[in-house]
């Protein structure tokens, strides 16, 4: 079966704090899920989610800045990892951040999480710097279709 990629709704908040951010307590995760429904509404983001079999597996969230989508929390249960379900993810995410006037997405990674490295770069995303804020963390973009030529 192939994977949903969809909105995150608040009725997610449970699936997403038991396989994608287990470490923390229910009501936080709901809280997060309200602000980022919120900051949806406002149209200053997005968060999606892949659901298989109605299980929800990978969890992503883009806020808007100017014409930057920074991506954040992205978490993903070890049963939907290595099959390509991210990058479909970061497709759609990028289809839909056009469509909201963002010309890159940016992401911050470890630069010792090789996997990660490694699923964004299939993703289309290209390493652009170092930051040093907390840790080694590389950044990398993906330019999308309104500013492919600069």
């Amino acid at each position: 079966m192939t994977a949903e990629i969809r909105p995150l709704s608040l009725a997610d908040a449970p699936q997403v704090q038991s396989n994608c951010f287990p470490e923390l307590p229910l009501d936080e995760v709901e809280e997060r899920v309200k602000e980022d429904l919120a900051l949806q509404e406002k149209g200053e983001g997005l968060t999606l989610v892949a659901v298989e079999d109605g299980r929800i597996g990978v969890h992503a969230k883009m806020l808007k800045h100017e014409q930057v989508g920074w991506i954040f929390d992205v978490a993903s249960h070890p049963d939907f990892r290595g099959r390509g379900i991210l990058q479909r993810l970061m497709e759609d995410l990028a289809r839909r951040a056009e469509r909201m006037g963002i010309t890159r997405l940016a992401i911050h990674v470890r630069a010792d999480n090789l996997r990660a490295r490694r699923a964004y770069e299939k993703a289309c995303f290209r390493r652009v710097g170092q930051d040093g804020m907390r840790g080694d963390q590389l950044r990398y973009e993906r330019r999308l279709a309104a500013n492919r030529s600069a």
